[in-house]
């Protein structure tokens, strides 16, 4: 009996010592579902305020194609009244066309209150025998463009290109950039009470009508209405009737959103701030702590888990987020109770059983849960199966045989896949989803020639020793490996592991397998052979991506246009006497963060539309420049300015490419519609 309660007490601290770790091993990893919270209100923050900077980008274009005159404030006001309408987030849009004489009119068509229902006015200051008049045009509540006539306001009106929002985003340092603002008053409220002005978040730029031809200033406010739902919103998406709290602040730890419906906003210093009557204990200890990732602390007697992260594109904005540690743990707490009723029954029989049964009882039982838990954690090490119980030793066979298979198909899916698999317990499902994913073909050039001119096996080192060099660049940076086609490669990245920056981790994972392949050849692996030029196509789009094949056969892999495009990319290098080719869509989601330059305008073989095709650069290099004007010029159709251009890039394949291109158009102009495609015929 002494030896029975003996293995009750092991069994209990067995368990308390389990139970331990995996609450800190729960709450370590209780920051991701944070994180991922304080992303999806990041991804809505981003989202509202993109309504804003789209709608510029959308009427400059209109302007720049000539749907809507620059010079046309009454063309100018019918487009700002349809973009309000079909923006209800937006709470004003705004066009200041300024001149060297100062304001020549500005046209704002705004929201009277907050309400996305409310009646929409517009506002119109122009010039009137040299001095600045102000008209207003006051809707009813679902007016009409028309609806009522333009009345004269009383007073002068202060001149708006004297404004610093209209100086400093017309300033030559901010030329076509977005200026964006804080939260902030109206500027079409200036005239009112603090408490019944409409706050805000803008975007300002300077938009050209034609290329080049400065139009002036336009403003987009979203509504601040819309930016206190926002973390709202974003958190009920990632874990509905959580009680985590979100919200949005900034790095002094002041609030930009309202806790509350009625919490008032006031000006502190220079800013405009939400400020409580009453904030609850456990945000008023995390926004102690803005620049703080992850944070622990204790707040009315419970212990709070908080996590910060900043928001791009806002005026060093951050999304916090605030849970108690018992929302991550109840679970586990759950268990916690039934193991220890089960254990109390147990313990019961154990009493009855004897102590002779229980020891080796214990031991083997000790040996599965930690076997167990080893493979909960894809610890897939080898251990020994033997065990005194015959039961327990078939338990531990098993075990240890569904690891070796587990071992075995990381050599043939994605890891990170077969990850997932495990932790969710399921098999494999035909079946795939829409993914945006940033996809990779390489392919070596003469490779038969080579593969020709060596024996098999030497062929076969020489083209593992490449092929292992590759691998190492796509896993540098956390891609998938799809396959091997002969010495071609395709990997993507995104998917079954998410990364935001996928597309820059694509770049990177070229010029990774750039410089191990270099390494390669000067390796003494190599054996002295000439070094292989490798070709690269880059292509960032939504295609299928999941599990495809046969119902006893699958191949993880991704299928779509986008994959095609890719592949097509590669191919076109030879043409172009590049080794990197990437798409438009790559160089728009990398940013300045890589080194690019547009080498042409093509519709690959089968495609109809056409693509912008851009040269993976490893350094920037200001000299390519000229070669960018003179394809500027060709699409002008000034092919004998190009072919002068290019003479000063004599070395430079691309330049010899489009210099004979123009050598073949001077001699045969092209038709009225050429629009400067080239059409690639080949794959």
């Amino acid at each position: 009996m002494v030896a029975t309660l003996a293995l009750g007490l092991a069994g209990g601290a067995l368990f308390a010592a389990s139970y331990a770790s995996s609450e800190e091993a729960i709450l370590a990893r209780s920051h991701e579902r944070r994180d991922a919270v304080a992303r999806r209100v990041e991804a809505r923050v981003e989202s509202e305020l993109e309504v804003a900077s789209q709608e510029i980008d959308d009427l400059e274009r209109s302007m720049q194609h000539g749907v809507t005159s620059a010079d046309d404030a009454a063309a100018i006001e019918a487009r700002l009244f349809a973009d309000l309408l079909d923006h209800p987030t937006l709470s004003d849009v705004t066009l200041t066309r300024g001149g060297q004489g100062g304001l020549v009119w500005q046209v704002s068509v705004f929201r009277t209150t907050p309400d996305p229902a409310s009646e929409v006015w517009t506002r119109r200051i122009r010039r009137e025998d040299g001095a600045l008049v102000s008209e207003v045009r006051r809707r009813p509540r679902g007016g009409s463009l028309l609806a009522v006539a333009f009345a004269r306001e009383p007073g002068t009106p202060e001149d708006p290109t004297k404004h610093a929002t209209y100086e400093v985003t017309a300033s030559p340092a901010n030329a076509g950039r977005t200026v964006w603002s804080d939260l902030s008053y109206s500027e079409l409220d200036r005239a009112l009470p603090a408490a019944e002005r409409r706050i805000v978040v803008t975007a300002q730029k300077t938009v050209d009508d034609v290329p080049g031809h400065f139009a002036g200033v336009v403003r987009a406010g979203i509504l601040g209405r819309t930016i206190d739902e926002l973390p709202r919103m974003g958190a009920d998406d990632v874990d509905p009737g959580a009680p985590a709290r979100a919200f949005l602040c900034d790095p002094r730890g002041r609030l930009l959103t309202r806790l509350a419906p009625g919490d008032p906003v006031v000006v502190l210093g220079d800013d405009l701030r939400v400020v409580p009557a009453s904030v609850p204990p456990e945000v008023a200890a995390a926004l102690a702590h803005p620049d703080a990732t992850s944070l622990r602390f204790e707040a009315g007697g419970t212990q709070w888990r908080a996590t910060f992260r900043p928001v791009p594109h806002t005026q060093d904005w951050r999304v916090g987020i605030v849970a108690p540690e018992t929302y991550y743990t109840r679970d586990l707490r759950a268990l916690r109770d039934r193991f220890l009723a089960a254990l109390a029954a147990l313990a019961a029989v154990a009493l009855l059983a004897g102590a002779l049964v229980l020891r080796p009882l214990r031991r083997s039982l000790a040996r599965v849960v930690a076997a167990t838990a080893r493979m909960r954690r894809f610890d897939l090490t080898p251990t020994p199966a033997d065990a005194p119980l015959r039961e327990v030793a078939e338990v531990m066979e098993g075990v240890e045989r569904a690891k070796t298979s587990m071992r075995a198909l990381g050599h043939y899916v994605p890891l990170d896949l077969v990850r997932q698999l495990h932790a969710a317990n399921e098999e494999p499902r035909l079946g795939g989803e829409l993914v945006e994913l940033s996809l990779m073909f390489t392919d070596i050039e003469g490779f038969t020639s080579l593969a020709e001119r060596l024996d098999p096996d030497a062929l076969a080192r020489a083209l593992g020793a490449y092929l292992e060099a590759m691998t190492g660049g796509v896993r540098s940076t956390e891609g998938t490996l799809d396959k091997f086609i002969g010495d071609a490669v395709m990997a993507f990245w995104n998917a079954p592991l998410r990364a935001e920056d996928h597309a820059l981790r694509a770049c990177r994972a070229v010029l990774a397998c750039r410089k191990a392949t270099r390494a390669l050849y000067a390796s003494p692996a190599w054996e002295g052979r000439a070094p292989l030029v490798t070709r690269y196509g880059l292509h960032t789009g939504r295609v299928m991506v999941g599990h495809f094949g046969a119902p006893e056969r699958f191949s993880y892999t991704a299928l779509g246009d986008g994959v095609n495009l890719a592949a097509r990319l590669e191919s076109l290098c030879r043409h172009y006497g590049v080794v990197t080719l990437a798409s438009e869509a790559v160089v728009q989601a990398v940013g300045s963060a890589m080194a690019f330059r547009l080498v042409d305008k093509v519709a690959v073989k089968g495609k109809r539309t056409a693509v912008r095709v851009y040269e993976l650069l490893e350094a920037p290099r200001p000299e390519l420049r000229v070669y960018e004007e003179a394809f500027a010029a060709y699409l002008g159709r000034d092919f004998a300015r190009v072919k002068d251009l290019l003479q000063a890039l004599p070395d430079d394949p691309p330049s010899r490419v489009l210099a004979e291109r123009c050598d073949a158009m001077l001699g045969d102009a092209p038709p009225p519609d050429w629009d400067g495609v080239y059409v690639a015929r080949t794959k």
